[in-house]
């Protein structure tokens, strides 16, 4: 499994449990157990682990930086894939910035529209300018 694939699973991951309303740390370590493989399950359910206890804060910077569009309203995969990159940002010292958004993009080409890749590209970018501040 190459790191693209579990990132891929992890989005998906993320995307199930948020759908399911079963967004927990137990839940996310079952699910990484069951579709990571070697090193990727012990790195991705650490990663998840983050991203689910920090949500709130994570989601609270996708709503500032998406100019009048809440996660409510948004596509749950489009959230879900800037969920992952924001956790991968702010939680993986070893994923440069530019990967983990270059990597979302790639993620809402396969998964979503082109305009979303476009959205969370600009939502991305604009988190990381204000995180800078």
């Amino acid at each position: 499994m190459t790191r693209n694939e579990a990132r891929e699973n992890m989005m998906q991951i993320i995307y199930e449990l948020d759908a399911s309303k079963t967004m927990t740390e137990e839940n996310a370590s079952k699910l990484t157990d069951e579709r990571l493989v070697g090193n990727h399950k012990k790195r991705g359910c650490a990663l998840l682990c983050s991203i689910i206890e920090n949500i709130e804060h994570i989601d609270n910077i996708i709503n500032v930086n998406s100019n009048s569009w809440k996660t409510t309203r948004m596509p749950k995969v489009d959230v879900a894939i800037m969920r992952l990159a924001l956790g991968e940002i702010f939680y993986c010292d070893d994923i440069p910035t530019a990967v983990s958004i270059n990597e979302a993009i790639n993620l809402a080409k396969k998964y979503s529209t082109e305009q979303s890749s476009r959205f969370i590209h600009g939502v991305l970018g604009a988190a990381i300018k204000s995180n800078e501040k």
